[in-house]
């Protein structure tokens, strides 16, 4: 069994997310996503499991600590996790700091890894961006935004297309390196079913298919991942085996016990 995390809360001053209520919704949140069970994933030689889509505090909508974070999906598991808050790398970058100072201290797996990245609005919905260290424009057409994160050096993420702040059919019109397929925050049996479709899609044939978390709550972490086949666990590796497509998409029982728990609800569809 997982060891249960104690949740410390960063004052409202210091996040992105200064709702006075919030850190009671956070508290029920956890909770009922520790009822639900705690993902542990293993893998076999040669794989690796990352969560490419965690948020931390420096998203409007999480309270979330890089440090807990780290902790929390190395536990679990996981290789390597990529920061895309939303609208700035700022987050990410604290992160692979924090990260650094974990592993100083003894207390994070040496080759863990963080992939820098940030989510980005564009005018239909949210485009992440994996493996960019700068800011990056927003409210553009998808195909600008993704050729912006081409020209930053990035890999361009269709994150959850089908979800009320996806970009639906517009994942068709413009060059993606990878689609989000599986994804923790996106509930409804419908819109499960039409992000999955993706995945035999004749359209999606070389657009590499990931899973990630969306986790904006501790207890989030890891609902959805993805599995990468690479000889090493470094930020290139990984990077190479998207653009090859060496990676499967993968949800685990905790979201799908959450799914039937909170599908029916207009607001998460």
């Amino acid at each position: 069994m997982e060891k249960r995390t104690t949740l410390r809360l960063t004052p409202r001053h210091k996040r992105q997310c200064r709702h006075w209520w919030f850190d009671g919704w956070d508290w029920i949140v956890n909770h009922a996503l520790r009822i639900c069970g705690a993902p542990h994933i293993e893998v076999s030689n040669g794989q690796y499991a990352v969560d490419f889509h965690v948020h931390t505090l420096y998203s409007h909508c999480s309270i979330s600590r890089p440090e807990d974070i780290l902790l929390k999906a190395d536990r679990q598991g996981l290789a390597g996790i990529a920061i895309m808050d939303h609208h700035s790398v700022a987050g990410a970058l604290a992160t692979i700091s924090c990260a650094e100072e974990l592993k100083r201290r003894g207390l994070l797996s040496e080759s863990f890894v963080v992939i820098p990245g940030v989510e980005l609005n564009s005018t239909v919905g949210h485009i992440g961006a994996l493996f960019v260290t700068e800011d990056l424009p927003e409210k553009e057409p998808p195909l600008e935004t993704v050729k912006a994160i081409h020209g930053a050096g990035g890999l361009a993420i269709a994150v959850h297309p089908y979800h009320s702040t996806g970009i639906g059919d517009a994942v068709f019109d413009a060059p993606f390196d990878a689609v989000e397929v599986e994804c923790g925050s996106v509930f409804h049996p419908k819109l499960v079913q039409l992000n999955r479709a993706l995945v035999s899609d004749p359209r999606m044939r070389d657009v590499a298919k990931i899973g990630g978390s969306d986790a904006h709550y501790l207890n989030a972490l890891a609902s959805c991942y993805t599995v990468v086949s690479t000889e090493a666990n470094t930020l290139e590796a990984l990077r190479q085996a998207i653009m090859n497509r060496k990676c499967t998409a993968h949800s685990t029982i905790a979201l799908r016990r959450m799914r039937r728990l909170l599908g029916v609800i207009p607001k998460l569809r």
